[in-house]
C-alpha cells in the first residue's frame, strides 16, 4: 500500500514539473517572440528614420526591400518608376488572425482557451505596418501605423480589452478629401504646428486611435519625433494603456483623457469667431485651387443711397459676386471675366465657429483659395478657413511657397 502511495506522488510530482516546465517553456516562446518583434520594429523604426523625402533614392529603396524582404511585398510592379512597397511585422495571434480571415490557418484564435493563456503569458496581438512609395527615381511618401491589443482585466468576464492604434503619415496638402483620405484634426492646428496635425476618429469603442498627418516639407527632426514610437508596448507585462505610452509626442495633444476607449470628449462651448493667424503659405498648401478675384457690387450697392446693414444675430452668412481675374491654382475653373458668387462666410452658428466674416469691398482685389473640386458647373466658391486674401505682391510670394510643397504623386495617397 506505502509503496502504491508513493508511485502516486511521484506520478503527480512528475506531472506537475512537467506541467510547470510547459507553463515555463510556453512563457519564455511567448516572450522571446515579443522581444524578437521588439527588436525588429526598433531597427525598422531607425531604418525608416533614415528616409528623406524627395531625397532619398531608388537604390537606399532597394537596400529597405533586401534588408525587409522577409516580411514586405508589393502589387503589381516595382520600378524606379513607379514602386509601392509595404513591410509587415506581426506577432503569433495576428498573424493567426490574418491566416484564419483568409481560411488558411489560425489555430490559436479558434482554440479561446489557448490565446487566453497566450495573453496572459505576455503575448500582444500587434501589427507594426510600414510602407513607402517611390517615384520617378526617388522616395516620396511614407506611412506607419503600429497596433497594439490592450488585454482585458483579469477575472472580469465583460472586459474584452481595446487596442491602441496610432497612425503617421506624409502627405503634400493637410486638408481631408475623396483622393487625399482622411485627415483629423482641426485647422487651427496649423497656426501652432504648420507642418502637421493630429486627431482621432469618434465612434471606435474597441479601440483608442490616433492619427497624424505630416507635410512632405516637414523638418526632418519633427518627422523623427511624430514617428517616435515606444516599443516597449510589446514587451511589458503591465501593458501600455494610452496613445502617449505608444508614440510619446501625443502627450502633448490629449486626445483622450480617459483609458476607457469608448469615453467622449465634451462639446468645447460656442466662442466668438476669431481673426486667421494661420500663414498664408500654408493655406496655399492645402488649398486645391486659388482664384485672383475683383469684387462686383450690386445693384443696390451702386445706388449713392446705399448703406449696408446687418445684424448681428441673425446674421449667418458672407457672399459677394467676383470676377475671376486669374487662375493661379488648380485644374481650370472660369474664364477671366465670369462672374461667380463667393461664399466667404459660412456663418456664426457654424459649429465649430469660422474666422470673422470677411466683407468684400466692391472694386478691390482678392486672392480667393478653396478645396473644393468642382467649381465651374456649380457657378460659385467657396473659401476655405482663412482663404480670403488680399491681392499684394508680398501674399502672392508667401502662396507661391505653398503652392511649391504640391507634388504629382501618380496614383492615390498611402492609406
Amino acid at each position: 500500500m506505502m509503496t502504491y502511495k508513493k508511485w502516486i506522488l511521484r506520478i503527480l510530482r512528475v506531472a506537475g514539473l512537467a506541467a510547470l516546465a510547459v507553463v515555463l517553456l510556453t512563457f519564455a516562446a511567448v516572450q522571446y517572440q515579443q522581444w524578437m518583434l521588439r527588436w525588429r520594429a526598433e531597427r525598422l523604426m531607425a531604418d525608416m528614420h533614415q528616409i528623406r523625402l524627395y531625397q532619398s533614392t531608388w537604390a537606399d529603396a532597394q537596400r529597405l526591400m533586401h534588408r525587409w524582404g522577409a516580411w514586405g511585398h508589393y502589387d503589381g510592379s516595382c520600378t524606379a518608376a513607379d514602386c509601392r512597397y509595404e513591410i509587415d511585422l506581426e506577432d503569433a495571434s495576428w498573424g493567426a488572425w490574418d491566416r484564419q480571415r483568409r481560411s488558411t490557418g489560425g489555430w490559436l484564435l479558434r482554440h479561446q482557451t489557448a490565446y487566453v493563456m497566450y495573453r496572459w503569458l505576455g503575448g500582444r496581438s500587434a501589427l507594426v505596418h510600414f510602407a513607402f512609395v517611390v517615384q520617378d527615381g526617388t522616395i516620396w511618401r511614407t506611412i506607419t501605423w503600429v497596433n497594439i491589443a490592450v488585454p482585458p482585466k483579469l477575472l472580469e468576464g465583460e472586459d474584452y480589452g481595446y487596442v491602441l492604434i496610432v497612425e503617421a503619415r506624409s502627405r503634400q496638402a493637410l486638408r481631408p478629401s475623396g483622393t487625399l483620405g482622411d485627415v483629423r484634426g482641426g485647422e487651427d492646428q496649423l497656426a501652432e504646428h504648420p507642418y502637421y496635425k493630429a486627431g482621432r476618429p469618434g465612434g471606435c469603442t474597441s479601440c483608442m486611435m490616433v492619427k497624424v498627418n505630416y507635410s512632405t516639407y516637414t523638418p526632418q527632426s519633427d518627422i523623427v519625433r511624430l514617428t517616435s514610437f515606444d516599443f516597449s508596448c510589446l514587451t511589458r507585462l503591465i501593458s501600455c494603456k494610452m496613445p502617449e505610452d505608444l508614440l510619446p509626442a501625443a502627450g502633448a495633444w490629449h486626445l483622450y483623457a480617459d483609458p476607457d476607449p469608448s469615453y467622449q470628449a465634451p462639446l468645447t462651448p460656442a466662442t466668438a469667431p476669431k481673426p486667421c493667424d494661420i500663414p498664408i503659405w500654408v493655406i496655399g498648401r492645402d488649398a486645391v485651387s486659388a482664384f485672383v478675384v475683383e469684387a462686383v457690387p450690386t445693384a443696390d450697392q451702386e445706388r449713392a443711397a446705399y448703406q449696408e446693414e446687418e445684424s448681428e444675430d441673425d446674421f449667418e452668412s458672407e457672399a459677394a459676386s467676383v470676377r475671376i481675374v486669374q487662375q493661379l491654382k488648380g485644374a481650370y475653373a472660369w474664364p477671366p471675366g465670369a462672374v461667380v458668387e463667393a461664399n466667404t462666410f459660412p456663418g456664426r452658428r457654424h459649429i465649430p465657429p469660422p474666422e470673422l466674416p470677411e466683407h468684400l469691398t466692391k472694386g478691390k482685389r482678392y486672392i480667393l483659395l478653396t478645396s473644393g473640386e468642382d467649381h465651374g458647373e456649380a457657378g460659385a466658391l467657396f473659401a476655405d478657413r482663412c482663404g480670403v486674401q488680399e491681392d499684394t505682391p508680398e501674399n502672392r510670394r508667401e502662396l507661391e511657397k505653398g503652392f511649391a510643397q504640391n507634388d504629382n504623386l501618380r496614383g492615390p495617397e498611402l492609406r
